[in-house]
């Protein structure tokens, strides 16, 4: 997909891992699940709602959410806080991602990660790259 085999991919030997993508644009959330598995060794599932992702969520633990602001049938920031009332999404690292001008000092509360789009695919790879050598996951 790119000129180079991403760092990421290439130098990692840690086990695979499951991110969970909320994006309402099926093309940019395609475009981010193939980025994820070609560039990484983690797989993605895609959800184009929230209530699509409520409801298999309910049954799968992700290792990571990326979740978009805008989503058609509410903000990323409610999915994130009604997620968190499932105990076992408590621990999971959350990605936001907007085109817009989402409630920063909300993000901030919640200690969300914040992306801005556009982003290049080299800050994505590296953010959820730093994020599982930060975060010890318990499933």
């Amino acid at each position: 997909m790119f000129d180079q085999t991403f760092w990421l991919k290439a130098t990692t030997n840690l086990p695979s891992k499951l991110i969970c993508i909320v994006e309402d644009d099926e093309e940019i959330g395609k475009l981010l699940l193939r980025i994820i598995e070609q560039e990484t060794n983690h797989k993605a599932i895609h959800h184009i709602n929230a209530r699509n992702a409520l409801n298999a969520l309910m049954r799968v633990t992700p290792h990571l959410l990326l979740l978009d602001y805008s989503l058609p049938d509410m903000n990323g920031l409610e999915l994130y806080d009604w997620l968190q009332s499932f105990e076992h999404l408590k621990n999971v690292p959350t990605i936001l991602m907007s085109a817009h001008n989402p409630p920063l000092h909300e993000i901030q509360r919640r200690r969300i990660i914040y992306l801005s789009k556009p982003f290049a695919v080299t800050e994505l790879l590296a953010t959820i790259k730093k994020l599982f050598a930060n975060v010890e996951y318990k499933a």
